[in-house]
C-alpha cells in the first residue's frame, strides 16, 4: 500500500497555520523590531487554513470530510490547476514561510510550514493532486459506501480465541454434515430396533 503524502502535508499545513496565527497575535501584541512580519503572518495563516480545510479524496479507500468543507471545496475546485496542483502549493508555502523565519514568535510556525511544503513537494513528485470528496447519499458516494460498510458489519458469533474464518466455515460445515449423518443413522437404528407388530 502506497503512502499518500498529501494527507500528511494537509495535517502539517493546518497545524502550521494555527501556530503561525498564535505567533502573529503574540508578535503584534509585543513590540518587536520587525513587527510587520507578525501583521503579515495573521492573514497568511487564515489563508492557509482556508486552502487546507477541504480534505482531498484518497486514491484508495475512503475518508470523511471535515465539517462544513462542502462550502469551501467548490472554491478550491474552481481554481483549477492552481487549487489542485501540489507543486504550486509547495512554491506558494515556501515563499510564505521565508519572512516568518526572521521573527521569534512566528519562527516555529514558519519552520512547520517549511516541513509541510516539503511534504507537498514529495506528493507532487509522486503525481498526487487535490481531488474533492464527493458528498451526498448517492450510490457511488463515499458516505453511501461507509454507511453500507457499517450496516453490513456484524458482531462476532464465536468467543475468543477465534480460528480464522475459513477454518470456522469448514468446521461448521463438517460438524453440520456429521450431525445430519448421526441423526440419520440414529433414526435408522431406532426404526430397526422398534418391535414388530404381530398380526
Amino acid at each position: 500500500m502506497r503512502i499518500e503524502f498529501a494527507m500528511w502535508a494537509n495535517l502539517q499545513a493546518m497545524g502550521a497555520a494555527m501556530i503561525i496565527l498564535v505567533g502573529g497575535i503574540l508578535g503584534s501584541a509585543i513590540q518587536f523590531r520587525r513587527q510587520w512580519i507578525a501583521w503579515y503572518s495573521i492573514p497568511i495563516s487564515l489563508l492557509i487554513m482556508l486552502i487546507e480545510y477541504p480534505r482531498s479524496k484518497r486514491s484508495k479507500g475512503s475518508n470523511f470530510p471535515r465539517v462544513g468543507q462542502e462550502q469551501i471545496a467548490p472554491i478550491i475546485h474552481a481554481l483549477g490547476p492552481v487549487g489542485r496542483n501540489y507543486f504550486l502549493r509547495f512554491v506558494l508555502y515556501l515563499c510564505m514561510c521565508i519572512p516568518m523565519l526572521f521573527l521569534l514568535p512566528t519562527m516555529l510556525g514558519g519552520i512547520c510550514l517549511f516541513f509541510a511544503c516539503t511534504t507537498y513537494m514529495v506528493a507532487a513528485l509522486l503525481g498526487e493532486q487535490w481531488r474533492p470528496i464527493q458528498l451526498g447519499w448517492g450510490k457511488g458516494s463515499d458516505v453511501a459506501v461507509q454507511a453500507k460498510r457499517v450496516a453490513t458489519s456484524e458482531a462476532p458469533s464465536h468467543a475468543p480465541p477465534r480460528a480464522p474464518s475459513f477454518k470456522r466455515a469448514k468446521y461448521s460445515a463438517s460438524s453440520t454434515d456429521g450431525l445430519v449423518e448421526a441423526q440419520q443413522s440414529g433414526g435408522a437404528a431406532a426404526s430397526s430396533a422398534a418391535p414388530q407388530e404381530i398380526n
